[in-house]
């Protein structure tokens, strides 16, 4: 793939961030079974003494990678890391200081699911464990079994009663 063609993928999977930040991507220079080797930048539309990336992934400890000035208001590393869809906040230090809303490597380019290996690393990729999709699914069960609950009462309350229960004649 020539360096063009390169330039449109990394475009074309630029996110807007939004507030201090302009356009955020990442780029996937290495895979081996063990790590990948990545390019994040971010632009920044302030006046910033610094720049930082907060990467973190399920319960594992949050790394602050310290972005390099690559000019014309953009901050940028290469780094290495284990395969994982991490999720990255961008944080610009200074007067106006800012920190972005949370993006994946995902949302920003980066396609962590490929080849044979594919059905293995898919709950990685989409950044939840499996602990996590139990968790999800016992809250949607709950908030279904909470609206079923409220449903019945509201509507199955009927008339009302007076102070000696029974019903007005009215309803009858």
């Amino acid at each position: 793939m020539d360096s063009v063609m390169k330039g449109a993928l990394l475009l074309f999977a630029a996110v807007q961030l939004g507030g201090a930040f302009g356009s955020a991507s990442a780029e996937l220079l290495e895979r081996t079974p063990g790590s990948i080797t990545i390019d994040l930048e971010v632009e920044v539309l302030v006046s910033v003494d610094a720049v930082v990336a907060h990467v973190s992934f399920d319960a594992e400890p949050e790394l602050t990678l310290p972005l390099l000035d690559r000019g014309d208001g953009f901050f940028g590393l290469t780094t290495e890391l284990a395969p994982r869809n991490y999720v990255v906040v961008f944080d610009a230090i200074g007067p106006r200081g800012e920190a972005s809303d949370p993006v994946t490597l995902h949302q920003l380019g980066i396609d962590l699911v490929s080849g044979s290996a594919a059905a293995d690393e898919t709950t990685e990729a989409e950044g939840l464990t499996e602990s996590t999709r139990r968790v999800g699914w016992l809250a949607v069960a709950f908030a279904a079994a909470s609206l079923s609950a409220l449903a019945v009462w509201v509507l199955g309350g009927g008339g009302e009663e007076d102070e000696d229960g029974a019903r007005s004649a009215d309803e009858e």
